[in-house]
């Protein structure tokens, strides 16, 4: 059955609902009180902030003289830069400490909003509907990934990405393929590139399914793989064209970016969600601590889902499954499988294409919490349509998970007072402490493991008591304000330790106040002069040398887009013990004649306006990563290579007047392409809005 309907979009009250709960459950961050910490500020922020800097400065963003001497900014594939968000950011309010935070909260909105909308689609009860999308926002992948922007913002588009799909596959109108090349360009020039690759497989399964058990009616297999070759054709050739830049960006900085290759083995089997990790469906505040038993980084071992969803989870486990909760069924544990790396990993590795080149095995997770997302939904939708169905199987579901996690709570309570490991036992060292911050800190320090199992585990025993009350008495309302008060105190817990800084946006900003504004002229001294910041300070932002807009280091900067000649470079940095290049202004005349003069008269990243005289013939050496599109003189001439990484170009006796440009010409015509293509796209789609969309009901699959 096919149902056409326009009142399944998401509404303002929708919306309004979704900011209430996104706001209290990230309180730490959304008020501004702290900052959202580490890899955020240090990696993802300095690549938009230069942008904003370059576009207000009248300058196109091309060439990012000020990390690790320089790179191509539309080859970072973590930074956005082929967003039209990031873009529309960067020339309007610009990034700063605050928009910046508000832009990882809006892909948080965003990604509720979407599975909203695709649960609407399959005619689920609005209030499931409601319930699946603050339990995807309120994720333990969001909560654990704050700080890892492309993460967050690639989960945000991905249910977006299935709503539209699903669309196509029903209805292959025009309107419906335009919509699905613009949700997932936004996801392809927003995720991460595993998430990515995690897709492209997820969505041919999906496809796979859709052909098999949704699509038959009255066409024939010929038909309908006829009606699939078709508009997916036509799919694939409006995303090309709308990525024509992303492609072209991508494919220039390959053959000189080190992680342009497959990763090794052992080094693809890093950042996993392992198996014990999964405890957190039930007890996610137990992931902060006890490192040695969840074996990976903090940010990979929260899985949680809320703890109605994780029951109705376990429900359609024991139950009998339609169609689409078996797809999802399979897709979800497969991607689990996938995330705890392993012996999973080594087989992806070494037999499905492109899954050599996922680093961080945690990226999986969001596709299997996705899926169990969707099959709780699904299976809570069906108990309210049929409580008497399953009220036995959920009885007993709650009544066991209550036992396992009432004696973990007595076992905890044991442990703590036999071996003293409680903030209980630390309380005077914490009371004595100056100020609430550093109280606040000493209490985050103290907490231990059994601590956490005894907090959460009273909260879940609460909690499900209150649930098995609402199903009881029917008070479906309560149901969900019992989700939003899971949600938010799940959150509330871990963000404290997954992505709460320990300053304010305030003070990060002042800090980043200090940053020369637009894109000024290098000063000529010697790079070890460069200006620098104290400890504290450079803790909250990261290395200065991102933001003090003088070009050069002495050390390399962690940042993802590795030059392969500029990582030769820095290990070669490491042994020269003279420091002989950081002894020099970044521009220098090779031969060191007292007389010999340079000067910059005008410097836009893309373009530097050189003033030299030199006594000798001779050349002038930039300390700027050597790439294939920079040229000098009116003749265009490419620059040569000096030593390892840098620059060098002729100059000739006497006074010189020499213009160097980064000019990538087929990077400048792929970006125009793209944007042409993209605002008639918008246009077209929103010429064709007012037609009717087609939906599905539960029913078809």
């Amino acid at each position: 059955m096919q149902v056409y309907a326009k009142s399944n979009s998401v509404s303002l009250n929708t919306i309004l609902f979704f900011s209430a709960v996104l706001f209290i459950a990230f309180l730490p961050l959304t008020s501004f009180l702290f900052f959202v910490k580490n890899d955020a500020f240090n990696g993802y922020f300095p690549p938009k902030f230069f942008m904003s800097e370059s576009i207000h400065a009248g300058y196109l963003p091309l060439w990012n003289p000020y990390i690790n001497y320089g790179f191509p900014q539309y080859g970072d594939m973590s930074s956005g830069f082929w967003s039209p968000i990031t873009w529309l950011v960067a020339a309007t309010v610009g990034y700063n400490a605050y928009s910046f935070t508000l832009e990882i909260f809006f892909y948080l909105l965003l990604g509720a909003a979407g599975v909203y909308q695709l649960t609407r689609l399959l005619q689920l009860n609005k209030s499931v509907c409601l319930i699946a999308g603050i339990s995807f926002m309120c994720c333990g992948f969001n909560v654990g990934h704050l700080q890892h922007f492309n993460w967050i913002s690639g989960a945000a588009f991905l249910p977006w990405c299935i709503w539209s799909y699903l669309l196509l596959l029903q209805n292959s109108s025009l309107k419906n393929i335009l919509l699905n090349a613009l949700f997932f360009y936004f996801f392809i020039a927003s995720a991460h590139p595993g998430i990515i690759i995690s897709s492209f497989y997820f969505f041919t399964a999906l496809l796979v399914f859709y052909f098999f058990y949704a699509d038959k009616g009255l066409l024939s297999i010929k038909q309908r793989l006829k009606k699939i070759a078709l508009s997916h054709s036509l799919l694939v050739l409006c995303l090309l064209l709308l990525s024509a830049g992303l492609i072209a960006g991508y494919a220039d900085i390959i053959p000189y970016f080190l992680r342009g290759e497959k990763i090794s083995l052992e080094n693809s089997l890093s950042g996993a969600t392992g198996f014990s990790s999964w405890i957190s469906m039930l007890l996610p505040f137990t992931t902060v601590k006890n490192a040695a038993l969840f074996d990976t980084d903090i940010s990979m071992r929260n899985c949680y889902i809320g703890i109605t969803l994780a029951i109705f989870f376990f429900t359609a486990v024991f139950r009998k499954k339609n169609n689409w909760q078996k797809f999802l069924f399979g897709a979800g544990l497969l991607f689990a499988l996938l995330s705890t790396g392993g012996i999973f990993k080594i087989f992806a590795y070494k037999f499905i294409p492109f899954i050599g080149y996922v680093r961080l095995n945690g990226e999986f997770t969001i596709f299997a919490l996705l899926c169990f997302i969707l099959i709780a939904a699904i299976e809570l939708n069906k108990f309210l349509a049929a409580k008497e169905k399953f009220i036995n199987t959920v009885k007993w579901i709650t009544n066991l998970l209550q036992f396992v996690i009432g004696c973990l709570v007595i076992y905890s309570f044991i442990k703590i007072f036999t071996t003293k490991e409680s903030f209980l036992f630390q309380w005077q060292n914490i009371t004595i402490q100056k100020g609430v911050t550093l109280k606040l800190k000493s209490l985050i320090d103290a907490i231990g493991f059994f601590d956490t199992i005894i907090i959460q585990g009273c909260i879940q025993l609460v909690l499900i008591q209150s649930l098995k009350y609402s199903l009881k008495l029917q008070r479906y309302s309560l149901l969900k304000k019992i989700v939003v008060v899971d949600m938010v105190l799940a959150c509330l817990l871990n963000v404290p330790f997954t992505g709460a800084g320990q300053a304010s946006v305030a003070q990060l900003q002042h800090v980043l106040n200090k940053s020369p504004k637009g894109i000024p002229i290098p000063v000529l001294h010697p790079i070890k002069n460069n200006d620098t910041l104290n400890f504290e300070e450079k803790h909250l932002l990261g290395d200065w040398s991102m933001y003090n807009k003088q070009i050069g280091t002495g050390e390399e900067v962690p940042y993802p887009i590795i030059l392969k000649n500029m990582r030769h470079y820095f290990e070669q940095l490491k042994k020269d013990t003279g420091n002989e290049a950081l002894n020099k202004a970044v521009f220098f005349i090779q031969d060191e004649n007292t007389n010999n003069r340079i000067s910059i008269t005008r410097y836009t990243a893309n373009q530097i306006d050189i003033s030299a005289y030199s006594t000798t013939v001779s050349k002038i050496i930039i300390q700027q990563n050597w790439y294939p599109h920079w040229f000098y003189g009116p003749e265009k001439k490419q620059v040569l290579q000096a030593g390892i990484n840098f620059i060098s170009i002729p100059v000739a006796k006497g006074q010189n007047k020499i213009t160097v440009k980064f000019e990538p010409k087929l990077i400048r015509y792929a970006m125009l392409f793209s944007a042409v293509f993209f605002l008639a796209f918008l246009a077209l789609f929103f010429i064709l809005k007012s037609k009717p969309v087609l939906t599905t009901t539960l029913s078809d699959l």
